[in-house]
C-alpha cells in the first residue's frame, strides 16, 4: 500500500494497516510541528497522538483539494494551540517599546544555520514562538492567528514584529564573535 488515496480510502474503512502506514509516514512530520509549540518533548508527543486522534475521525471532512500533508499539519497546529490555550499560560508582550532594528552584515547572514534559527526561536518566550511558528512557519494570516488565539490582527502583527525583533537579536547574537559581545 503505497498511493495515499488508496491509504486514506482504507483509513476511512478502519483497516489497521493502512491506519499504521499513514501513521508512520505523517508521525515525524507532525511531531516537527507540534514540537515547535511545546517545549517540552513529552507534551509534543501527547498533542502529535491527540491531533492523530482527530486525523482518523475527521478524515472524511478531507475533500481531496489540496495536500493532505498540509491538512494534517493544520490540525496538529491547532491541537497544539488547543493545548496550549488549556494550558492558559501564553503571555504577550504589553510593554510597547519598540525593540531597535538590528542589522546583519552579509556574513553574518550567510553564516546563519536552519538549525540555528529553529534553536532560537524555541528558546523564545511561548508568546513570540507561537506567532512565529503560526505567521512564518504554517503560515496563517494575522487574521487566522487572531482568530485561533482570540487577539486582535494588529496584536498578532504588532507582536510578529517584536518575536521577529527578539529573534534577529537572538541570531545576531549567535554570529558575533566571542570578543565583539563585551566590546
Amino acid at each position: 500500500m503505497t498511493d495515499l488515496d488508496t491509504i486514506l480510502k482504507q483509513c476511512k474503512k478502519n483497516n489497521k494497516y493502512a491506519q499504521q502506514t499513514l501513521y508512520n509516514w505523517l508521525a515525524p512530520k507532525l511531531l516537527g510541528v507540534c514540537v515547535r509549540y511545546m517545549k517540552d518533548r513529552d507534551e509534543a508527543e501527547d498533542v502529535m497522538q491527540d491531533a492523530f486522534v482527530k486525523i482518523f475521525t475527521s478524515l472524511s471532512a478531507f475533500k481531496g483539494t489540496g495536500s493532505f500533508e498540509g491538512w494534517a499539519r493544520r490540525i496538529a497546529a491547532n491541537t497544539a494551540l488547543s493545548a496550549i490555550r488549556k494550558k492558559g499560560n501564553i503571555y504577550f508582550e504589553r510593554d510597547l517599546q519598540v525593540v531597535a532594528n538590528i542589522e546583519f552584515a552579509e556574513e553574518d547572514e550567510r553564516s546563519v544555520s536552519t538549525e540555528m534559527i529553529m534553536a532560537c526561536i524555541d528558546d523564545l518566550p511561548l508568546g513570540y514562538r507561537t506567532i512565529i511558528n503560526l505567521y512564518l512557519v504554517e503560515e496563517f494570516s494575522h487574521q487566522e492567528i487572531a482568530d485561533k488565539l482570540g487577539i486582535s490582527p494588529a496584536t498578532s502583527r504588532s507582536q510578529y514584529a517584536r518575536a521577529r525583533q527578539s529573534l534577529l537579536k537572538a541570531l545576531k547574537l549567535k554570529t558575533e564573535p566571542a570578543g565583539a559581545k563585551n566590546a
